[in-house]
């Protein structure tokens, strides 16, 4: 149940829940529940939206993150104009005469046949219907009502307002499938609930603590709407009767000791000896009620918030029992759903395993073209076979294996982001996300709340809750581009997730701890822009902890051969154009070229130059005229064009008999013959690229069988 990273980071609910609730929501609205279910599935980490969504949310057999059940209670808030729409659904779902098939949690909740000792196995249900949700009864022996509720709601998945009125109508309502239980109550005396996440509900409203005190008000109205005290609650001891203690301690909300419970209750605490060992809550002493259009939420005076668990009071009224009618037998019932049920286990398992068998073939499909990819391309998809980006390479590997930030600098274009995509490809980190964000295309606010995220009613249009970017990538990599272009008052919030590791939401109080590897990028001199007084000193140098530049390509220019091929292969499928190549002469023309746009300018020109082309061969005419004649820069030296191609065709001739001889393990006849040539002709033109088998020297290049 419990103690699970995993789990409380991401907390999941059996879909027996959501089905309650979609199926009151198609009762209200006469069978249309009106969902958006891409919006339920947007922000569920690690699931698809399914092909058929409404059937997978109402399927017992399937779970689902709790962010898409707390997005259902959301929705059918919204559509049904009821704020207690979920206690009304889960009371509904036990109705008597309810024409459905029941589901086996009903089935069982038929068969125990007494509300005592369903309580009694509170705690079963709360772990096979959640993977957060601790159920505990207890009894007060003499006294009337006699039944009590513990509840608790593991860290990541606190409880809310929704949720607790789904929980009391789902205890509520399991009662009306007793004939004998003329009326069921469950009443809160201590709540979970925050008073801070109850205004989160209410845009309208704000929560300030003053002291002791904690107020709610009205935004911009000094009155108070509720006020609460801060207390120290009062424990009463119980005897624990053998039958609660079933499948404790591991489900317990409180442990029995020596045959006693001690749980809290309503009353503050007189005794000053508890000291360090009192339990703090919020005492409600000014009741009021929160609205928000046609919704609202009453805080009665008296009631006790901000609890480490719930203590909820069950009061039966239990008429004259009646025997079952003729003819029925639940275990027959019992027993076609069981089998039904093994029936939908058996076809999960061939589903899972069929999935697996999926998942295994594609990972291995993905590795395969990985390592074509590394050997095609050089590094991690990035083109680049000259001295200076063997370098860089060097460079991103070293970096990669640890876990600082990295700068890297280069002008635009020069694929900056490739680079940090390659850090994060090669680090511990690579299982997890690598998130982009170009901080020079938003506004101050916009780039603020994408990174930290912000609350709901932080700002005009904020009307819900909304992670940022940062927490997004937890565990993985963000890539700040054009860090340069970032607001000064933003750059005081990067400096403190960069020095501490935590952020806060736009409109939010709390501190969220966001372990993220920063990379960051920028074309500009950050160091001028320190002097000028547009850039932090002290960001400046964490973020220059590792620093790397990109070269132009420019200077690079014997990456051009290599680059063309790639980016022709990379366009021409897509745009089926049959080109297979380009001709020395327009190859001279973009190894001329000074290429201000850098690799990007590159590959557009390689783009269009597809859109025109006529043949199966790039040539001048295809050429942008802008990179013609005099467009050559200026660094080149001029020359007769035809030399120029003749260099550029022997660099290409040099690196396609490199890669067949590295293909065919250097074996020169059967090299020879994949290339349509002679073994001589082969060996020829190995002594004059030489070109060597590694591990050799001397005159032995020809030499390969």
């Amino acid at each position: 149940m419990g103690n699970d990273a995993a789990e409380e980071k991401q907390p999941w609910a059996c879909c027996l829940l959501t089905g309650i609730l979609i199926a009151y929501i198609r009762e209200q609205a006469k069978g249309k529940d009106g969902l958006d279910y891409a919006r339920l599935f947007q922000d569920a980490e690690g699931l698809e939206v399914p092909a058929n969504p409404e059937a997978f949310l109402r399927d017992d057999n399937n779970w689902v993150p709790v962010r898409v059940l707390r997005e259902v209670l959301h929705q059918g808030e919204v559509l049904t104009g009821q704020k207690d729409f979920a206690y009304h659904a889960a009371r509904s779902y036990f109705r008597p005469g309810r024409a459905s098939v029941p589901s086996l949690f009903s089935i069982i909740l038929r068969v125990l046949n007494d509300p005592r000792a369903v309580l009694i196995c509170a705690n079963l249900f709360g772990a096979v219907q959640t993977n957060y949700l601790r159920l505990q009864a207890f009894e007060r022996p003499g006294a009337r009502p006699d039944l009590y509720l513990l509840a608790q709601f593991d860290k990541g998945a606190r409880g809310g307002v929704r949720s607790m009125y789904f929980l009391r109508g789902v205890v509520e309502g399991f009662a009306q499938l007793y004939p004998f239980i003329d009326e069921a109550q469950c009443l809160e005396e201590v709540s979970q609930l925050r008073l801070e996440d109850i205004v989160e509900d209410f845009p309208e409203y704000v929560s300030e603590r003053e002291g002791d005190r904690l107020v709610i008000r009205r935004r911009g109205s000094p009155a108070a709407v509720v006020e609460a005290r801060r207390v120290p609650l009062r424990r009463e001891t119980l005897p624990l009767t053998p039958e609660f203690e079933v499948n404790l301690p591991d489900l317990a909300v409180v442990l029995p000791q020596g045959g006693r419970i001690k749980v809290l209750t309503q009353d503050e605490e007189t005794d000053r000896e508890v000291g360090g060992d009192a339990v703090w809550a919020y005492k409600v002493v000014q009741g009021g009620r929160l609205t928000h259009g046609p919704l609202g939420y009453p805080v009665p005076a008296g009631q006790v918030y901000n609890a480490p668990y719930c203590r909820l009071r069950y009061e039966l009224r239990e008429g004259r029992r009646q025997a079952a009618p003729p003819g029925h037998d639940v275990r027959a019932e019992v027993s076609q759903f069981l089998f039904d049920h093994l029936g939908q286990i058996k076809q999960t398992h061939m589903r899972m395993v069929q999935h697996h068998i999926e998942k295994r073939n594609l990972t291995l499909e993905n590795l395969r073209l990985r390592r074509e990819i590394d050997r095609e391309y050089s590094f991690a998809g990035i083109v680049g076979r000259s001295e200076r980006m063997r370098d860089l390479f060097n460079v991103v590997r070293a970096v990669a294996e640890t876990d600082v930030t990295a700068l890297i600098q280069g002008e635009t274009g020069t694929g900056k982001e490739l680079i940090a995509r390659a850090i994060h490809h090669h680090s511990a980190r690579r299982a997890k996300r690598f998130e982009a964000i170009n901080c020079g295309a938003l506004s101050e606010t916009l780039l603020e709340s994408e990174l930290f995220g912000h609350e709901k009613g932080a700002f005009t249009g904020a009307v819900g809750q909304r992670k940022g970017i940062f927490e997004v990538a937890d565990g993985g990599t963000l890539f700040l581009d054009e860090i340069g272009e970032v607001a000064p008052a933003t750059q005081v919030k990067l400096l403190r997730v960069l020095q501490d590791g935590e952020l806060r939401r736009v409109g939010g109080t709390e501190s969220i701890h966001a372990d993220v590897r920063i990379v960051a990028a920028t074309n500009q001199d950050l160091q001028d822009m320190v002097k000028a007084g547009r850039f932090r000193e002290d960001l400046y140098y964490r973020l220059k902890v590792f620093p790397m530049t990109v070269p132009p390509l420019r200077e690079r220019r014997e990456d051009i051969p290599h680059l063309v091929p790639h980016f022709l292969a990379k366009h021409a499928e897509r745009l089926q154009r049959p080109v297979g190549g380009i001709s020395g002469e327009a190859m001279a023309l973009l190894m001329a070229f000074s290429w201000p746009g850098n690799v990007r300018e590159l590959e557009n020109v390689i783009l269009r130059m597809l859109v025109v082309c006529k043949g199966d061969t790039l040539d001048v005419t295809d050429v942008p005229e802008e990179l013609r004649g005099t467009a050559r820069g200026p660094e080149v030296k001029p020359g007769d064009l035809k030399e120029i191609a003749r260099g550029t065709t022997e660099m290409v001739e040099r690196r396609a008999i490199l890669e067949a001889l590295e293909k065919g393990n250097w074996n020169v006849t059967r090299t020879a013959q994949a290339l349509g040539i002679s073994r001589a002709g082969l060996q020829n033109k190995m002594k004059a690229y030489g070109l060597r088998r590694p591990g050799r020297s001397g005159g032995g290049g020809a030499r390969g069988d």
